[in-house]
């Protein structure tokens, strides 16, 4: 069963008037005397966007400048009346959306916040109860009785979070509020918003900041024109707004985007000399790994990077090498060929995983190709007993003087015993060759 709506937008629409005037005296006095009207101009800022978001849910909005996102916000948040269509949104909204929005510049920030909180229509004893809490979460102790246009653009931000955090909302906007504030902060509003995202508080985001959204969101949309393009994952949301950036889809498996200068043609995985199987290609925890990359490159391309990366099915960014930072330089390549990367050990846990393969002006600024995810990796067992996170680091533990590896008293004078994490859990020693045993299990290696 589907989860009850929070915010539903039912086909809304939301258009401006744009005047153009003469800009020079001379222009505008030859205007007046001809006669001569000022052009109107109709902008639509949306058209027939429709969304439900669910309650609990953390939902993204992204795309370029001027495609309608913040417009949405305002319009959910009740700032701005639709042309067409309508939004409905059950519970208390609060909202952090323009900087400043809301504050009386000439009056301190402690009558800013009674002030703020009485437009949400939140009483003035339950904020004179909270005020304490406010002022200690945005860090403006002493600041908190100077008129706020004193304030820098982070305390602006800091004090209207602090606000909107403490109202009991249950939908949360939020528009671009990371963008400023330091590092600290940042983690600050970070925390607080997993804290809401765990008490079923809504959230709707807009960010330009692709790997926040990612991160945080439970689904995306995504913005062109004034139109809804995608909506989905948020990595398949963004996957579809790279595509848009570069101007250039280049079809495939997976989402995929570039200039097609180069193209990636072909990715195939290897542990050792097996070709694995395309439809599911298996390998086991500590296995050799080959991947082989084919590309196609019509006109010579000078310095050209490839790289891959690795993700876990549920979005964990893994590892991203590349030859820039391995330090090779391929010179000028064209025609076609192919580039390889070697894993001698194999430390991911069993799981599914991903490949990306892209290729990029030596920059990176410029993908060529990009090809995201399209290429499945099951692991499976290797011979580890570890099954938390990501990886199995070559590490060894070790006890320290007058403890035995069973926990007891050492008899050998205070040896330290060391269990290697490389054979922790298992009874036999490695063969010489790492062959498996007659039971399937792989052994040191």
């Amino acid at each position: 069963m589907l989860a009850p709506s929070a915010v539903t937008i039912d086909r809304v629409s939301k258009s401006f008037t744009l005047a153009r005037r003469s800009s020079g005296l001379k222009e505008r006095a030859l205007g007046a005397v001809r006669g001569a009207r000022e052009t109107r101009e109709t902008l639509w800022a949306l058209r027939g966007v429709s969304l439900q978001i669910a309650r609990g849910e953390t939902f993204g909005l992204i795309g370029p400048n001027g495609c309608g996102k913040s417009t949405l916000l305002q319009i959910v948040a009740g700032i701005l009346e639709p042309d067409e269509g309508s939004v409905t949104a059950s519970g208390r909204i609060t909202s952090l959306l323009e900087l400043g929005a809301g504050f009386s510049p000439d009056l301190t920030g402690r009558e800013n916040i009674f002030l703020n909180a009485s437009l949400y229509g939140v009483s003035r004893d339950l904020i004179a109860r909270r005020f304490d809490e406010i002022v200690a979460f945005s860090e403006l102790e002493r600041f908190i009785d100077m008129p706020v246009r004193t304030y820098s653009s982070g305390m602006y931000v800091r004090l209207g979070f602090a606000v909107a955090v403490h109202l009991d909302p249950e939908v949360i906007l939020v528009d671009e509020a990371f963008a400023v504030g330091d590092e600290r902060f940042q983690r600050k509003c970070l925390h607080t918003i997993r804290d809401f995202q765990k008490r079923g508080t809504t959230l709707v985001m807009v960010s330009h900041d692709l790997l926040l959204i990612e991160h945080l969101c439970t689904r995306a949309a995504l913005l062109e024109h004034g139109t809804l393009a995608a909506v989905g994952a948020p990595a398949d949301v963004i996957g579809h707004y790279h595509a848009l950036n570069t101007g250039r889809d280049l079809g495939g498996t997976g989402h995929r985007w570039g200039t097609g200068a180069i193209e990636i043609t072909q990715v195939e995985l290897f542990s050792g000399d097996r070709r694995l199987d395309e439809a599911s290609p298996t390998v086991s925890t500590r296995d050799a790994l080959r991947v082989r990359v084919h590309y196609k490159c019509p006109q010579p391309i000078e310095r050209p990077v490839f790289g891959l990366a690795i993700h876990r099915d549920d979005g964990v960014h893994v590892t991203g090498p590349n030859t820039q930072m391995a330090g090779l330089d391929l010179g000028t390549i064209a025609g076609e060929g192919t580039i390889e990367y070697a894993i001698d050990r194999l430390p991911l846990l069993p799981g599914r995983y991903y490949l990306s393969a892209a290729v990029y002006d030596h920059e990176l600024i410029t993908p060529y190709d990009h090809r995201d995810r399209f290429v499945p990796l099951i692991v499976v067992e290797g011979g580890t007993l570890e099954r938390f996170g990501v990886v199995e680091l070559p590490g060894a533990w070790s006890t320290g003087s007058g403890v035995s590896s069973g926990g007891g008293a050492t008899s050998d004078g205070g040896a330290s015993s060391v269990v290697s994490t490389a054979t922790a859990g298992t009874t036999r020693r490695a063969a010489p060759n790492g062959d498996r045993s007659e039971n399937g299990e792989r052994h040191g290696g």
